[in-house]
């Protein structure tokens, strides 16, 4: 394996241990009461505001962009920035978070099937075994075996399948987006006008106003670095190195660590389905790395440099 896909990967799985890790967070928000487009305004702006001051700061050269991408980034930032993130928090304030991400990582599928058919990626055998592998092992590690799912909230469960949806076509188009530009100037402005759009619905001097405690802000700020800025910019730093399709599934890892996170912080009780359902994952994400095509179009990476 090549230098650059080791550490795509890497950027992957650290990018999912964080997400998995801060479900819990937002869980917790939803529970007092707060409205899931009000977080994602708070997310999406103090990200936005974070990346901007330390790119001023180190880099300003990734702030540059061509005029004739604005359209591009206010695509990514309206459709897939907004859409992904409110659906997966309603989804989440609606239905439990094992059950929420689940439905959420189908999004391999949707990414896998257009990859193949509009892409021409290849399918290989090792790639669909990895594919039905995660899915299993994501199902059986969030405890989707259990009758009570039938009976979730049905809102919930057409807003997790929009949520896959939503998070396929961000991570294809922002694959497109990372030929010419790096992912850390696909995040300032995806978010940027993802934050612009929640700006037109909710007014920030609402949230300023709002009264929030100081335990709330940390809160806020907790999630707007580690689970939105540093893991989206992990995610598409490992999607220009290994492609869309390998970057979704790797992802999967995600539902492993919330479920190891309830278990250490909420005492949830791990059954030995769900520990199989983890292994099952990570015997995923290593067949996929074994995985060799013969032929296969160039990551996004590898565009940038030969132009």
């Amino acid at each position: 394996m090549k230098k650059t896909e080791r550490s795509g990967y890497l950027y992957i799985l650290i990018g999912a241990t964080l997400w998995g890790v801060s479900s819990v967070v937002a869980k917790s928000l939803f529970i007092i009461g707060l409205p899931p487009a009000e977080l994602v305004q708070i997310r999406l702006t103090l990200a936005t505001l974070t990346l901007l001051l330390v790119l001023l700061i180190f880099d300003k050269k990734r702030m540059i962009i061509s005029l004739k991408d604005v359209p591009y980034f206010f695509v990514l930032g309206f459709v897939g920035v907004a859409g992904v993130q409110f659906t997966y928090y309603y989804t989440i304030s609606k239905i439990h978070v094992g059950p929420a991400v689940l439905i959420q990582y189908l999004s391999p599928v949707w990414v896998a099937l257009y990859a193949f058919v509009f892409q021409k990626e290849p399918l290989s055998k090792r790639k669909i075994a990895a594919l039905l592998l995660a899915l299993l092992g994501c199902y059986f590690t969030v405890g989707g075996y259990r009758l009570d799912l039938l009976r979730l909230n049905r809102i919930g469960i057409v807003s997790g399948l929009i949520s896959s949806l939503f998070f396929s076509f961000y991570a294809l188009y922002g694959e497109k987006g990372l030929k010419k530009y790096d992912p850390w100037t696909l995040i300032l402005y995806g978010f940027g006008f993802g934050a612009v759009f929640y700006w037109l619905l909710i007014s920030p001097m609402r949230v300023i106003a709002g009264g929030y405690s100081l335990k709330i802000w940390v809160a806020f700020l907790y999630i707007a670095i580690f689970s939105t800025l540093i893991p989206f910019g992990l995610y598409f730093k490992g999607i220009e190195r290994v492609r869309a399709t390998r970057a979704s599934i790797t992802a999967t890892w995600e539902p492993v660590v919330a479920g190891l996170t309830a278990y250490f912080v909420l005492g949830e009780v791990l059954s030995p389905l769900q520990v199989v359902g983890g292994f099952g994952v990570i015997a995923a994400i290593v067949l996929l790395q074994m995985a060799k095509e013969k032929a296969s179009p160039c990551t996004p990476i590898e565009t940038r440099r030969e132009e």
